[in-house]
């Protein structure tokens, strides 16, 4: 089978003077990326690095974190991508925990390294991307005294590609283990759901270090289309790349389509040559995905359910599925039907599927689905079992097959024995006009032992005009007594984790041990 290393060989092969990178002012084709992936490998061979050894990756979207996938890839080394918005102390353990023996990171990461350097013992090589100090390698010195020849090691499907570190929601971050195997698979997944071409152009604004940004990457370099990168998110300047590159595709968490939808100067810009922007990540309000919808074109939009641990998709939406009139109306809000490749089952607490319309864990199976977690042989037994990959989404599919995700399982919020799910909370206080964003969790009561509390952000202007009192009337009439909130606090801003993804993580741990207030 193909493996992640042919890609980018095969496309130098087959479409060697397309435009592959768009990287700032620097452009490349398929066959300069390949031969500089080339360079990087041999370097890396000449540096006497053995097959399975892991070599990390920090720093933002370049072309040189692009070059980093595929040179470990094609030599069957292990790539380790790092979350520069980890602390030191976290990269620092996820550097040890995995064994790292070289790190690669950009030139604005030396100070974090610098606060974790003698924690890291492992580490025998670093290699910049810009200026160097401290004796270490540049990267471009580097590949400039390499071969550009293919480098034709051994690398079998089923050997470890990456391990990729989640967020750390719960404790430190944990490693996914996933094979050649794992990630093609995924990607040949996201090629078909995708309709992708190779006219495609990508704007990539989802980090590279996180799946959200590996993913459309390596599937719109394997259809050969090309890939216009962006170091960091940044509202005006995506509008003007959209813009002047003619984009076709773009992955954003819906927090970053509010934003985008929400902006003032959003008509200023010609956004025509976009045919498909996805969502996903986290849920999206309906009310929001309508609004968005009506801006920008209903038959533009696509999302699904996925997972680190998937590599990708588990469950796809299509963009012909989603509709502002008929009986596709009715389906907003799901997360559509199992993806190509992939089998889904709802299952109760023992493990067995349940009825369609009941409410169960969402669990899937397929070629996508990583090996276990780097290390963590309990946590892995929870999460894997039977080749079954447990999400711990909670939803339902209705008799039409669509999946419909009620809430993160450790989300459900038990007050007073009954079971609240806070996405409930959110959609309904999302249909208030004054209501920018919102979180809901659950937090200590000595009575009931958990009580809703609702985060909010008001929409400019609303500040002063809309209090708590007002808020609670609105969800009052919309959701049963138990179900409404007993708090609400009013931020300016709410917490979000490396991918742009409201971080409930840190709301709770914020909120624990505070009753009520």
């Amino acid at each position: 089978m193909m493996l992640i290393g042919d890609i980018i060989r095969r496309e130098a092969k087959i479409r060697g003077n397309k435009l592959a990178v768009v990287d700032g002012d620097i452009e490349y084709n398929y066959q300069e990326v390949n031969r500089r992936v080339n360079r990087l490998a041999n370097a890396l061979l000449e540096m006497e690095v053995v097959k399975g050894e892991k070599i990390a990756f920090m720093g933002n979207n370049s072309h040189h974190f692009l070059e980093f996938y595929f040179a470990v890839a094609k030599i069957g080394l292990i790539a380790v991508p790092i979350n520069v918005r980890f602390s030191s102390d976290e990269a620092s353990y996820v550097l040890r925990n995995a064994e790292v023996t070289l790190l690669i990171y950009d030139e604005d990461m030396e100070e974090t390294l610098q606060k974790m350097r003698t924690t890291i013992p492992k580490v025998k090589q670093y290699i910049s991307t810009g200026n160097v100090i401290n004796n270490v390698l540049s990267y471009e010195e580097l590949i400039s005294h390499a071969s550009d020849a293919d480098p034709h090691e051994v690398v079998e499907p089923d050997d470890i590609a990456m391990i990729m570190f989640t967020s750390g929601a719960t404790g430190f971050p944990r490693g996914v283990i996933s094979t050649h195997r794992n990630i093609m698979a995924n990607t040949n997944t996201m090629c078909l759901e995708l309709d992708l071409v190779p006219e495609d152009i990508s704007l990539l604004a989802m980090p590279l270090f996180h799946l959200g940004g590996l993913w459309p990457m390596l599937s719109m370099v394997y259809r050969g289309g090309t890939t216009v990168l962006m170091p960091r998110f940044d509202l005006e300047p995506m509008f003007e790349m959209i813009q002047n590159r003619k984009i076709t595709f773009v992955n954003l968490v819906p927090t970053v389509l509010v934003r985008i939808i929400s902006d003032p100067n959003i008509s200023s810009y010609n956004l025509d040559s976009l045919r498909l922007i996805m969502y996903a990540g986290a849920p999206i309000p309906r009310e929001q995905l309508k609004t968005a919808m009506k801006i920008l074109g209903p038959y533009r939009f696509t999302t699904g359910l996925g997972a680190t641990e998937a590599n990708g998709a588990l469950i796809h939406f299509r963009s012909s599925e989603h509709a502002l009139e008929g009986p596709m109306a009715d389906k907003l809000g799901s997360v559509g039907k199992d993806a190509m490749g992939v089998e889904i089952a709802i299952v109760d607490e023992d493990g067995k599927e349940v009825p369609n319309g009941q409410i169960g864990e969402i669990t899937g199976r397929g070629d996508n689905i990583a090996q276990s977690y780097w290390k963590l042989p309990k946590e892995s037994a929870e999460t894997f079992k039977d080749g079954w990959l447990y999400t711990g989404d909670m939803g339902y599919r209705d008799q039409d097959g669509y999946i419909f995700i009620v809430d993160r399982k450790k989300d459900i919020i038990i007050s007073g024995g009954e079971n609240v799910s806070s996405r409930e909370v959110e959609e309904v206080l999302y249909q208030h006009p004054a209501i920018y964003e919102a979180a809901v969790v659950g937090v200590p009561d000595k009575e009931w032992g958990e009580s809703v509390k609702a985060v909010v952000v008001l929409k400019d202007g609303f500040a002063g005009k809309v209090d708590e009192k007002e808020l609670m009337e609105f969800c009052a009439a919309r959701l049963a007594g138990y179900k409404k909130p007993r708090y609400i606090d009013f931020l300016t801003e709410l917490p979000k984790n490396a991918a742009g993804k409201i971080d409930k993580a840190e709301l709770k741990k914020h909120y624990k041990g505070l009753f009520g207030r």
